[in-house]
């Protein structure tokens, strides 16, 4: 019933994702080839082999180990932008970057599975990527060609699948916490420590170096918050421990929890810095004062238009 409801949610979520967002704006948003490439490797690459890595150096069951993995491959999530907005960062790079690296994880995601798992036979690629492609990839696409072709349509049905998807998180975590709480509940403090350090590490950038509006908020903002909805459908699917679900739950918490802290200090205390990139307001000019017709100024000083005469014509 859960693995029912979760593909139901990714569905709902990214095509709610996919009405309120035109390509116009994406590619508005995603200007820069050099934050474009930077925010991706770091995403796509560096982030889950960092994970991956201290996953493997430490004492985790393969259960847990799993968990964070799927949540360090699954890039994008969609509260993303949320805590972008709440942080006063660039919103629009914030959306754009999330619409990307959810295609681009239609590719990476099963890969970086696949190697952090030794699945060197390739076995779970194909189904993984399969997945991924109908139940987040087309929900996404054709949602963005409703919203290009009927825009008030899709901004009617915006609300109504944002909602869908809420309720439906909502009902997930609840359920979820009902079934994995023992397990939740025996997690040791120090992986709850080590958690929100890996958060905080990633995060600490956007509270002393990243003016208000800059694209460093997004891209840290955006790399902290992974997608849920994605790694609980994948670990439903494709795995049958129940602490792959449980540390997802986990990481989630943390995930919300502290980006959205850190966004609201940093844009209530921060936002009254310049931004180093935004345009110098030109000054204001006074119009220049037209030239004053002579019949007008003659009238001004009581005199009557006929006081000029045209000079006499010559031949």
């Amino acid at each position: 019933m859960i693995g029912v409801a979760l593909q139901a949610l990714v569905v709902v979520m990214m095509a709610s994702i996919g009405f309120e967002v035109r390509v116009t704006q994406l590619v508005g948003g995603l200007r820069g080839a050099r934050w474009v490439l930077g925010a991706a490797a770091l995403n796509l690459a560096v982030f889950p082999a960092v994970v991956w890595a201290l996953a493997e150096g430490t004492d985790l069951s393969t259960g847990m180990a799993t968990g964070l993995i799927l949540c360090a491959a699954a890039p994008a999530g969609p509260i993303g932008p949320v805590l972008s907005k709440l942080s006063n960062s660039d919103l629009a790079f914030s959306t754009g970057l999330m619409v990307l690296l959810g295609v681009l994880g239609l590719f990476t995601t099963p890969l970086t599975v696949q190697l952090a798992l030794g699945d060197h036979d390739g076995g779970i690629f194909v189904p993984m990527f399969t997945a991924l492609l109908v139940f987040q990839v087309m929900p996404l696409v054709v949602a963005m060609l409703v919203a290009s072709r009927l825009p008030g349509l899709a901004g009617r049905l915006a609300k109504v699948f944002g909602l869908a998807a809420n309720v439906l998180l909502v009902g997930i975590v609840i359920a979820l916490l009902i079934l994995r709480g023992d397990v939740l509940s025996s997690t040791s403090v120090w992986v709850h420590a080590w958690l929100a350090g890996g958060i905080l590490v990633v995060l600490a950038p956007i509270l002393r170096m990243s003016p208000p509006g800059s694209m460093l908020r997004s891209l840290l903002t955006v790399t902290a918050v992974r997608n849920m909805s994605v790694a609980l459908f994948l670990a439903s699917r494709f795995f049958d421990d129940p602490a792959v679900e449980a540390t997802i739950l986990l990481w989630s918490f943390w995930m919300i929890l502290l980006p959205g802290a850190v966004g609201v200090i940093a844009g209530r205390f921060r936002t009254s810095e310049k931004r180093p990139d935004a345009p110098v307001a030109e000054p204001l000019h006074r119009p220049e004062t037209p030239p004053v017709c002579p019949v007008t100024a003659l009238a001004r000083v009581g005199l009557p238009a006929s006081f000029i005469r045209p000079s006499p014509r010559r031949n």
